[in-house]
């Protein structure tokens, strides 16, 4: 696979994913350490994801990979102020042969640490604190196989409300996951879960106050690990078998995001437009301003 990014974005991922095992029980930690940007991922920390996943996955010691973040948040999703090398100089982004190229580079680049995490052997924890939004909400809390969140988590798909057809993406996880329902609140509002509300729909699995969410997430990761190897990679084995037939592969969504590309929508342009000059508390702040839009960060519409 290539490899995508800057040479000052590859060798931060180093730093900016960080791996540790702890042999007993038999939990492995990849933790996300970008603070500053609230966990914000680039392509090189998606690329070191995939890579710790499968170093995991070969550890005969590792049961349980548990997935979290450092800081305020756990995850804001996919960095969007990034050049990884998507397009070639003076190349027009939305004729059909560069459309199809780029969803095919962002379904490897953005979505294959997704599928690494779902198609992995080993249970899959994620433990949400903070923002869990965008890719972190529907390419990692909806694909492990289990979900610990703070009393305070705010998790749903922030860019829903000007996505337009990508969306559709985002829709083929969360409708498997929580259901059509559930999905349709997404898509229509943008307006994010809390983790109580996580919890009923049945994205969360447990609960705990933030300051024992370490604690809570350990306790779950220990139990599931004093579980047989043999038997729980049978589970699993059982699980990723039914789950094929919902057809959630990088090919399959690589032909949403190409239907995106060519059909991208003038607000969304305009909102990454704003977002790459004032970052995307300032885009949304923008967007916030046309009649009947809603702000998913406070619950509140726009009133101009």
């Amino acid at each position: 696979m290539a490899r995508y990014g800057t040479p000052e974005s590859i060798a931060a991922a180093s730093t900016q994913v960080r791996y540790e095992v702890q042999r007993d029980p038999g939990i492995a930690y990849i933790t996300l350490n970008r603070p500053e940007k609230h966990n914000a991922m680039s392509v090189p920390m998606r690329d070191r994801i995939i890579d710790l996943v499968d170093e995991a996955n070969i550890d005969p010691d590792v049961k349980v990979i548990v997935f979290r973040g450092v800081g305020k948040s756990f995850c804001s999703g996919n960095e969007i102020n990034e050049e990884w090398g998507q397009r070639r100089p003076h190349e027009r982004r939305r004729t059909l042969t560069v459309g199809y190229r780029y969803g095919a580079d962002m379904a490897w680049g953005r979505l294959g640490f997704s599928q690494a995490i779902s198609r992995s052997p080993k249970v899959t924890i994620a433990q949400l604190h903070g923002y869990c939004a965008a890719a972190a909400y529907f390419m990692i809390a909806c694909k492990c196989d289990l979900v610990v969140a703070s009393d305070d988590a705010r998790i749903g798909a922030l860019e829903a409300r000007f996505l337009g057809p990508a969306g559709a993406v985002a829709s083929v996880h969360i409708n498997r996951i929580l259901g059509t329902k559930a999905a349709r609140r997404t898509g229509f509002t943008a307006m994010t879960m809390s983790g109580p509300e996580a919890r009923e729909l049945g994205l969360v699995t447990r609960l705990a106050h933030r300051d024992e969410l370490a604690e809570a997430t350990l306790a779950l990761a220990t139990e599931i690990a004093a579980t047989p190897t043999g038997q729980l990679l049978y589970l699993k084995a059982r699980l990723r078998a039914a789950e094929a037939v919902m057809d959630t592969s990088v090919p399959a969504i690589t032909g949403l995001l190409v239907s995106h590309f060519l059909q991208s929508a003038p607000d969304e342009m305009d909102f990454w437009r704003t977002a790459r000059q004032v970052g995307v508390g300032g885009a949304l702040d923008a967007d916030k301003k046309r009649t009947g839009a809603v702000d998913p960060r406070a619950g509140t519409e726009g009133t101009s």
